[in-house]
């Protein structure tokens, strides 16, 4: 009986790859179902192709002044229009989006790394560590982010590390508080027993077999850090305090077009560059809610 028993049953390495396997398909054929975030991640891929490959191509510096051809609507020549001095406004957009992009982009990378080094840090050793680490979460979140990321650009000045520094260090908390949940309820489980019993060591544990157990929320939390940042970075050039003329993003062009929208009717300066931050942020939040249904079908369910 007990022969027949070992024959039946699997080798001890091929249980955790079989499910980790079937977890990683399982993952991209459920967002793959997912219609509005399929079509996100693909809106968003198009722009940051866009923003990317078109400046050299449609033929217009977007700095370039000619005042004979200011303030005019779009048409077939300039297919947004053109500002008070003449500057072809979707060469503009496609450089600003360049800008906002890599401020979102460069913003969410420092803090998810920020977030997850707390955040393992905390769930592994727990204890005092924790309760540090935790208070000051709950401090970052205590502050008014928005003021205070003002005050720091105002105080240090508009420049790009600034700026993302800023959007940066109040957007890494839920990141640390979804990783240390992870690692709370992972170091626990045979499996980490098993690794520290044959000698394995802390940094080993923590960053070889705990740290993928909670790749699905940092990837959730990433992608809906980059809708937050792109608004947060907008707000600050939309109230004059981010990135400074002639340099464009898609909050400077939303800035510098209130008086001719308002005084003038030139509906064309803010529609475009506004635009651009709803599709970006609809397609961003779209490609988040999928992957928190394909992380985690359960709870889709419910």
């Amino acid at each position: 009986m007990s022969d027949r028993t070992s024959a039946a049953a699997p080798p001890p390495s091929a249980g955790p790859r079989e499910p980790a396997a079937r977890t990683r398909h399982g993952v991209w054929r459920r967002f793959a179902r997912h219609r509005p975030a399929a079509a996100g991640l693909a809106a968003l891929a198009l722009i940051t192709l866009a923003v990317i490959a078109l400046p050299p191509l449609i033929g217009y510096d977007p700095e370039a002044v000619s005042l004979a051809d200011k303030n005019l609507p779009p048409s077939a020549e300039h297919l947004m229009g053109t500002d008070e001095l003449g500057r072809d406004l979707f060469a503009r957009v496609l450089d600003g989006g360049r800008l906002t992009l890599s401020v979102a982009a460069a913003a969410v990378g420092f803090s998810m790394v920020v977030g997850v080094a707390v955040g393992a840090v905390a769930g592994y050793f727990g204890g005092v560590v924790d309760n540090l680490l935790m208070r000051l979460v709950d401090i970052g979140y205590s502050l008014p982010a928005l003021f205070v990321v003002i005050l720091l650009v105002t105080l240090v000045g508009a420049g790009f590390w600034p700026i993302v520094l800023a959007v940066a260090m109040f957007s890494w908390m839920n990141t640390a508080r979804l990783v240390r949940a992870g690692y709370l309820s992972l170091k626990e489980q045979d499996f980490v027993e098993a690794t520290r019993g044959i000698g394995a060591g802390h940094l080993r544990i923590a960053v070889r077999h705990l740290l993928p157990g909670t790749v699905g929320p940092t990837v959730v939390t990433a992608t809906l850090g980059i809708a937050t940042a792109i608004l947060t970075e907008s707000a600050l050039s939309f109230l004059g305090l981010g990135f400074q003329p002639p340099q464009a993003t898609w909050g400077g062009l939303l800035y510098e077009a209130q008086r001719p929208v308002i005084a003038m009717g030139h509906w064309w300066r803010g529609l475009f560059p506004g635009a651009m931050i709803f599709a970006v942020v609809l397609a961003a939040n779209y490609v988040g809610d999928g992957l928190n249904d394909a992380f985690e079908p359960r709870r889709s369910r419910r």
